[in-house]
């Protein structure tokens, strides 16, 4: 779920429960990010969610940010038969869009949560896309090293309000292994939201400054930069582009 952009506490979880946790019982999701790893957590709560309301569970406005992504991907030039690694595909509040789209067999999704993908494969049916053939893999490792993917490289990547529930390290570990999936002119379009300093809001709400992905990705020869296309998310998230150094 994305978080209101305004909202910042100090980087460690709130006593309180996060306002996402209201439709879904307090204690069990108290008791999930106290005891279990992180992303562990995470993935069960978002199969509470997924099972509350499936188009909530991955952050609500299901339309507008649904149509956002893809709109904006193919004003960044994304054509029909090319491919998409959708990065943490959820629910396919995005994915659904991307499917339609794209040529068959040109779709990849992949999440950590189970219900997710469960959901998404139902909607792939319901939607009568199953002529597309997409790729819905779980993540059942919950790591971002792409082994699941078995060398595949593709032309466009997405990660739409994912950085945003990642902690640093697992930001690291996907910049580490997103070269595995990239060639020399792959295009990785991100969205974070921004603040002075690495931030937590909340369970599952992280902000970073921009410099941090920049750091991350000269380690790796990477570049990140502003992409040339305007991002007019309506909670506030920014969009940056991560490309091979040329010299690569």
């Amino acid at each position: 779920m994305e978080r209101d952009p305004n909202s910042r506490s100090e980087s460690r979880p709130s006593a309180h429960p996060h306002p996402c946790t209201q439709s879904l019982d307090a204690v069990e999701v108290n008791r999930l990010y106290a005891e279990k790893d992180y992303l562990e957590a995470y993935s069960e709560h978002t199969d509470l969610r997924v099972a509350d309301d499936p188009r909530a569970a991955v952050g609500g406005m299901w339309d507008r940010l649904g149509s956002l992504q893809f709109e904006y991907l193919r004003e960044a030039g994304l054509a029909r038969h090319q491919s998409l690694l959708d990065i943490g595909c959820g629910t396919l509040r995005g994915g659904r869009h991307f499917i339609r789209y794209l040529d068959a067999n040109r779709y990849t999704g992949i999440d950590i949560s189970p219900a997710t993908i469960a959901y998404a494969r139902d909607l792939v049916h319901e939607e009568s896309l199953d002529e597309k053939y997409p790729q819905l893999l779980l993540c059942r490792e919950m790591t971002l090293d792409f082994c699941e993917l078995e060398l595949q490289t593709f032309d466009f990547i997405l990660a739409h309000s994912v950085f945003t529930h990642l902690m640093p390290q697992h930001i690291d570990e996907c910049f580490r292994h997103i070269g595995t999936v990239m060639t020399a002119r792959t295009q990785f379009f991100f969205t974070f939201s921004m603040a002075q300093q690495i931030t937590r809001d909340g369970f599952k709400n992280f902000s970073y400054p921009e410099r941090f992905f920049h750091e991350l990705a000269q380690r790796q020869a990477l570049i990140v930069r502003e992409p040339p296309y305007r991002f007019d998310h309506p909670r506030g998230q920014r969009m940056l582009l991560l490309t091979r150094s040329p010299s690569e």
